[in-house]
């Protein structure tokens, strides 16, 4: 039996949303657009309800691209496995596109939509306040 609280993977199909990035576009003063762009363009793909969607951002002082220091995006998006690779696909593709709209400066974008397994996944939500 599952202790209360716990939700069982298939009734929740998630997606946690991470944004990598350089210090510079993570200190932009609109950084909460780009959050709320990718949660609006995760929303939009229809494939979770918005309520089920997390973004979070990680940015870093220390990194190359193409052996140089330029600014860079890049979104892993985890799901919980069963949709289809063109599905996935078109979700990426959303991602790049909605980072591109805010920061089209950017030279490298890039996103990577990935599976998990959902034995291999548990989660907890804290009870909601009855008011």
């Amino acid at each position: 039996m599952r202790p209360p609280n716990h939700t069982k993977n298939s009734e929740n199909p998630m997606p946690h949303c991470v944004i990598e990035c350089s210090a510079e576009i993570a200190g932009h003063p609109d950084i909460d657009r780009l959050l709320h762009a990718v949660h609006e363009a995760t929303d939009a793909s229809g494939l979770f309800q918005g309520a089920d969607i997390k973004v979070r951002l990680q940015s870093y002082d220390d990194f190359l691209v193409g052996g140089r220091d330029q600014d860079f995006v890049h979104i892993t998006c985890h799901i919980l496995a069963g949709r289809s690779d063109d599905q996935k696909g078109q979700l990426a593709e959303r991602l790049v596109g909605a980072v591109f709209e805010r920061l089209p400066g950017v030279q490298s974008i890039s996103c990577e939509v990935r599976d998990m397994a959902p034995a291999a996944y548990r989660r907890r939500d804290k009870p909601q306040a009855r008011g």
